[in-house]
């Protein structure tokens, strides 16, 4: 009896670990600051082009070849979920290098959008994510950051 009880000791000690490591990790905000042509990283496999094919290995499926947000499971992701328009200049004017890398790394949880937006914290280094950013601002939107966030 003795060594039941301590087990599930153990056995709610180890979940209630696990409980808080998860909700301390979704609340954890990144602070980088990748400016494109200031300070983005464009180093490593050639820059623009880890943040192209980075973006073609990732990212196509839900947002589209072209950035749309009509990629082969734009459908499937839920209810009223769709991925963001990355071509809509009016929304990623107004978003910060920085944000973008936090969705991007954390998820979209993590900026209060839909979980459908996975994070890519375990697929891609810090430099990597700076790449896909470059590229989106220069190829896909083209456009840069231009003010406060609404």
């Amino acid at each position: 009896m003795y060594r039941i009880k301590m087990l599930l000791f153990i056995l709610f000690c180890t979940s209630l670990f696990f409980v808080c490591n998860v909700i301390f990790a979704a609340e954890k905000k990144v602070k980088v600051k990748t400016e494109p042509g200031e300070t983005a990283t464009w180093s490593g496999k050639g820059g623009i082009e880890s943040g192209r094919e980075n973006f073609q290995a990732h990212c196509i499926p839900c947002h589209g070849d072209k950035g749309k947000g009509d990629g082969p499971l734009a459908d499937s992701l839920g209810e009223g979920v769709r991925p963001r328009d990355l071509t809509n200049k009016d929304i990623l004017s107004e978003r910060t290098d920085e944000f973008l890398f936090g969705v991007i790394k954390n998820g979209g949880v993590s900026a209060g959008f839909s979980e459908a937006m996975v994070s890519f914290d375990a697929t891609l280094t810090d430099e990597e994510i700076k790449n896909v950013i470059v590229y989106i601002r220069s190829d896909i939107c083209k456009c840069k950051y231009k003010g406060e966030p609404k």
